[in-house]
């Protein structure tokens, strides 16, 4: 006996096909859990073991994700924090446009697509730009 599935399968294979050009995020992978069960031969259905194999999987991904935002988070701080401790420091940089060192005196801190750039008179520099402090 020949059972069809009720759901439109080519736009399952789309998804699917989208998915794994992505990295695999939560949304991702609970879609594909999703086609996963709607699609599974009912006359042979996903054994209970590598269900929960499979949602234990999820909630790794969730949490691995949790914890790389706190590391780009602590990243971010941290170079605000090094880029704080910097003002009226003199620092030395290589110059943008002749790549020579050059010295000066870091006046402030400004933030630029959230990432720390020191001025040091009308110059902006990144804080990886900086090669010595003094």
């Amino acid at each position: 006996m020949s059972v069809s599935s009720v759901t439109n399968s080519t736009s399952a294979s789309t998804n699917v096909a989208d998915v794994a050009n992505k990295t695999l995020d939560k949304t991702a992978f609970l879609k594909l859990l999703v086609t996963e069960l709607r699609n599974q031969d009912p006359m042979n259905p996903m054994d209970d073991k590598d269900f929960i194999a499979q949602l234990a999987q999820f909630s790794a991904l969730e949490q691995m994700q949790l914890l790389n935002a706190g590391f780009e988070s602590l990243d971010k701080s941290g170079q605000a924090t090094q880029a704080f401790a910097l003002i009226g420091r003199t620092v030395e940089y290589a110059d943008p446009n002749s790549d020579t060192p050059v010295r000066g005196v870091v006046d402030k801190v400004t933030f630029v697509g959230g990432q720390p750039k020191l001025n040091i008179g009308k110059l902006i520099i990144d804080l990886s730009d900086v090669v010595t402090v003094y």
